[in-house]
């Protein structure tokens, strides 16, 4: 399947900073960073400064019916093609490098190669990355071999987790008769050998994702950046690279030295006159929010430049918040943030849209999704779908990041908002924190939320959402801190329904993270959370949502226990993007559906009938619920 692919720039002057300190006599033919088109259609398509549109460039594939093209059993599904400078050299020597993020736990994997008539294959060489192999191959026919020794390569398995246990730089080499392989700076094979092939001819570069195990999945979701240059990399030279590389993705910059938002914009906290604003850029900038009811915008706040936080690891981070407030219930609104570094290079966000929250009890529709973690492909399709849905505001059950606690910054820049984030900045977001990011570090820094604790109520029609932060069971015991005051917040509220969301599962089928059910009995949910069940009991609330496993599972009502009409119903809903589990062989007592498969649902609120609506990331109907208020 052909797609689409954004290239974030290329040219010798994006280089500045990468290259420094290089010999002179190496020519960087190819630079390029690549950024999937995870943006939203139509007229709401709005693409960052960053993500320049690849209109001209021909995208070719390896065919994926030709047994030549077919490396280590695996077979393209995406791909595309870097033409060279016309003013190359074809040298003898050169280098190929791959900046690789492997987060799934699928065999998924990227080849870059170059064309050659002279080679059986067609191929002249061969670079490549496949699961827990990597190769580089001057001599690609060998690769169709089963068995055998392979002269004309080098290998390496990869028995580690790479850095930061899931990034791979990987280097190949060829000078004066030595092919050499590099992994995150180290030399891990050589060999000598000898060709006259002439090694850059006037073919293009060309890159092929492998993506079976993993639908929707791109090749930039896997290979960052790729380079070739026309001389080959010392090791030291090779180690300072992948050393610049790890301090860009450390403090989470998406470019090396071009301005650009790093995340958001990205809307929080709706209420009916106000609404909460965060974006962050890679550098210092003075920012102005522009907003209003109709185009041109007439409103504006001017945020100065700032120092920006410094963290432990030597970086620092440029997120800003703005309130816009004065605003009218139930208004659309348009807004677009432009912001000026120090240089007086200019970024825009471009024209987004929110709507205030309604003062009446009108009808109106939020959406759920859970467990976003580490498929910005994935999220890349909820965004989507739910965005065809045009919610009022949504519900984020947790584990936004699969681990985006203060050491990894990059799993909300290069995951979350690169998938997300073309909902983030339309459709307000309530979420609560997952175990993915307990310490609250990065998750405080990218929301503006009612609270900084973790936990916090807000009300949006004639609903009250109840948010809380169950990564603490002993503060949801009675008397403790959160439950206190989970149980004053119930206690008080006068709304028409009541919803409560957290990340852990109180009820849930899933097969083994409550005992091995393969191999004896389990839990079938938190024991420790289950003592929340007869609060949410007496106090009336219609409706738990929560995720943490990755399958969707709807309960009957509960009440004492029993499955009892108009007790509480929970529902699971961590399909969002993490890695797919299962259930119980047997069923549950309390099941009324289960779903294996990524998702997310549709809440509609009408009076005294609330309607769910549950839809894979195909769009097919999964599941419907229709409760109906008891007056």
């Amino acid at each position: 399947m052909m797609r689409k692919l954004i290239f974030a720039f290329s040219g010798c002057f994006l280089l500045a900073l990468l290259t420094c300190g290089y010999a002179q006599d190496r020519n960087v033919l190819i630079d390029q960073w690549l950024w999937p088109d995870y943006t939203l259609g139509q007229q709401a398509r709005n693409p960052k400064a960053y993500q320049l549109q690849w209109d001209s460039l021909p995208v070719a594939l390896l065919s994926p019916t030709g047994p030549h093209y077919r490396l280590l059993g695996a077979s393209p599904t995406d791909g595309m093609t870097l033409a060279l400078p016309s003013e190359h050299r074809s040298m003898d020597a050169f280098t190929v490098e791959m900046w690789l993020i492997d987060h799934v736990n699928q065999p998924v994997g990227a080849t870059a190669y170059m064309r050659s008539g002279q080679s059986g294959t067609g191929l002249s060489w061969v670079l490549g990355y496949h699961d827990n192999r990597v190769w580089f191959s001057l001599q690609p026919e060998e690769l169709l071999q089963d068995g055998g020794e392979r002269h004309g390569a080098v290998e390496h398995v990869l028995d580690g987790e790479g850095w930061k246990d899931r990034w791979w730089h990987v280097v190949g080499t060829y000078q004066a008769g030595r092919l050499s392989l590099y992994i995150n700076g180290e030399l891990v094979d050589e060999r000598e050998l000898e060709t006259d092939r002439p090694l850059l001819s006037g073919e293009p570069l060309e890159l092929a994702g492998y993506f079976e195990k993993e639908p929707y999945m791109q090749l930039g979701d896997l290979m960052k950046n790729v380079r070739l240059l026309d001389g080959a990399l010392r090791q030291p030279e090779i180690g300072t690279r992948f050393n610049r590389l790890r301090d860009m993705v450390t403090s989470g910059r998406l470019l090396p030295d071009r301005f650009h938002f790093n995340a958001g914009p990205y809307l929080n906290n709706v209420k009916e006159e106000s609404i909460q604003l965060v974006w962050e850029t890679d550098r210092s900038a003075r920012s102005v929010v522009r907003y209003g009811d109709r185009l041109p915008l007439a409103d504006s706040l001017v945020f100065q430049r700032e120092a920006g936080e410094p963290h432990e690891d030597g970086t620092r981070s440029y997120i800003r918040k703005a309130t816009i407030d004065g605003l009218r219930p139930g208004t659309a609104y348009f807004y677009e943030i432009e912001a000026t570094d120090t240089a007086d290079a200019t970024i825009r966000s471009g024209t987004s849209t929110f709507a205030t929250a309604r003062s009446d009890v009108q009808a109106y529709a939020f959406a759920v999704i859970g467990d976003t973690e580490g498929r910005p492909h994935i999220n890349n399709r909820i965004a989507k779908l739910a965005w065809d849905e045009r919610p009022d505001f949504a519900l984020h059950l947790g584990d936004v990041t699969d681990g985006g606690m203060k050491d990894n910054k990059y799993e909300w820049n290069y995951e979350y908002f690169a998938g997300m984030g073309q909902l983030l900045e339309r459709i307000p977001f309530f979420p609560v924190p997952g175990n993915g990011e307990d310490d609250l570090y990065w998750y405080n820094r990218y929301h503006a939320l009612p609270s900084t604790t973790g936990y916090y109520r807000f009300a949006q029609g004639d609903a009250e959402f109840f948010m809380l932060d169950t990564n603490h069971p002993r503060d949801l015991q009675p008397g403790g801190k959160q439950y206190q005051w989970l149980e004053d917040a119930l206690k008080t509220s006068t709304a028409r329904w009541k919803f409560v969301a957290h990340h852990h599962a109180i009820y849930s089928a899933d097969d083994d993270d409550y005992g091995n059910s393969w191999l004896g009995p389990a839990a079938l949910g938190d024991t420790e959370l289950q003592q929340l069940a007869p609060l949410y009991e007496r106090y009336q609330v219609d409706v738990v949502f929560y995720g943490h496993l990755h399958t969707y599972q709807r309960t009957r009502p509960i009440r004492e226990g029993h499955i009892e009409p108009g007790g509480v119903t929970y529902i699971q809903a961590g399909g969002a993007g993490g890695n797919l589990e299962d259930f119980t062989p047997t069923r549950a007592w309390y099941s009324a559906k289960t779903y294996r498969g990524h998702h997310y649902c549709m809440v509609q609120l009408v009076g005294d009938t609330l309607t769910l609506h549950v839809y894979d990331i195909v769009g097919n109907l999964r599941d419907y619920l229709s409760l109906q208020k008891k007056k």
